[in-house]
């Protein structure tokens, strides 16, 4: 028997040749969140952060969207969940909006990758799934079972 349903929903969108724009909601039974972070792509750093809360179970959850703007000024990099939860988290946020946002930046955080090795373009277009494994083990080497050292 179900109980309890939620969806996160990201989208992606390349704004100009240098940044993207994500957008995320989280939406269940109690929650209605919408998240927009404007990220530059050549470094990760975070330039814009909104959110707003549509929907809460108690009126005071509410505020959790404001510290949203915290974000502005970080870099999409390594401890960049964990500045999250000490920016957001625990008595500073709600641990939903931070699920919410640890999603986006790891997506971004994916995206960034896979350019810098131009997935999209190079990679999927001249290469076999072998080779591409092999060049990607040089940066992703045991982030998951694909790359996992042989």
């Amino acid at each position: 028997m179900d109980i309890f349903q939620r969806s996160i929903h990201s989208n992606v969108k390349q704004v100009d040749d240098d940044h993207l724009l994500v957008t995320s909601t989280l939406l269940d039974l109690e929650h209605s969140f919408h998240l927009e972070l404007r990220v530059r792509m050549s470094d990760g750093l975070i330039e814009e952060a909104r959110a707003n809360m549509t929907k809460a179970p108690l009126n005071r959850c509410l505020a959790g969207a404001e510290g949203v703007q915290r974000l502005v000024g970080l870099t999409i990099g390594r401890g960049i969940v964990k500045e999250i939860s000490r920016r957001l988290g625990g008595p500073r946020g709600c641990a939903h909006m931070v699920e919410l946002i640890t999603d986006a930046v790891r997506l971004v955080s994916m995206i960034r990758i896979g350019a810098s090795v131009n997935y999209w373009d190079e990679l999927k277009k001249t290469m076999t799934e072998d080779e591409i494994v092999a060049h990607g083990k040089k940066r992703l080497k045991n982030t998951c079972l694909v790359f996992a050292e042989d």
